[in-house]
């Protein structure tokens, strides 16, 4: 059995495969830009892992339904094991498929709020993790950013708002995917590091 490790969000905890993507900076600053939320919200993650985004924003807003989409059936499986863990199964549903399939299970239009935290590497370039895990969450091999700017438009319809964490190397690739989808950007966020 992989070595795991638990994180802490607020007053919830999370298990997590010390082998596999891990907790980043980067899902706490997406939470911070889709926050606050109501409570008829209704959140949709792609691509959620073992769904610390999920735990944030259920621990810092009223919102009743948010659904975590995740591909990979043992990252679904640490998902369902921390949302029950945190007595939160009323409020947080993990399904196990690919979000391009999407469509096969929801109407158009079926949540307010779209989040992703998308592989940053697009698929044939950049260096693949042997770790298969990593390498589906980080590199676009299971779905590009086209695709998941395309799911997100579906599951949001007209009057939803969606909202990514995305490298700023990228940013005029996602520009281009967003208006070829007929979409508009409403606000945009950059985030500067420092590294020594």
């Amino acid at each position: 059995m992989p070595a795991q490790s638990v994180e802490k969000i607020g007053r919830y905890s999370f298990m997590q495969d010390n082998a596999g993507q891990k907790l980043t900076q980067d899902t706490l600053l997406l939470a911070d830009f889709i926050l606050p939320l109501k409570k008829d919200d209704t959140v949709v993650d792609l691509g959620s892992g073992t769904g610390p985004l999920a735990l944030i924003l259920a621990s810092r807003s009223p919102v009743k339904r948010i659904v975590c989409v995740e591909a990979q059936k043992a990252l679904c499986d640490m998902a369902r094991g921390n949302v029950i863990a945190n007595g939160l199964a009323p409020r947080v549903e993990v399904i196990e498929k690919d979000f391009r399939d999407l469509t096969e299970v929801y109407p158009e239009g079926s949540f307010s709020v779209v989040a992703s935290n998308p592989p940053y590497i697009k698929a044939g370039t950049g260096r693949i993790s042997p770790v298969r895990e990593r390498a589906i969450s980080r590199t676009g091999v299971l779905g590009g950013l086209g695709d998941i700017i395309d799911a997100s438009r579906y599951l949001c319809g007209p009057y939803g708002r969606i909202c990514y964490v995305f490298p700023a190397r990228r940013l005029d690739e996602m520009c281009k995917e967003i208006e070829r989808a007929g979409l508009k950007k409403r606000r945009l966020r950059l985030i500067y590091t420092h590294r020594d």
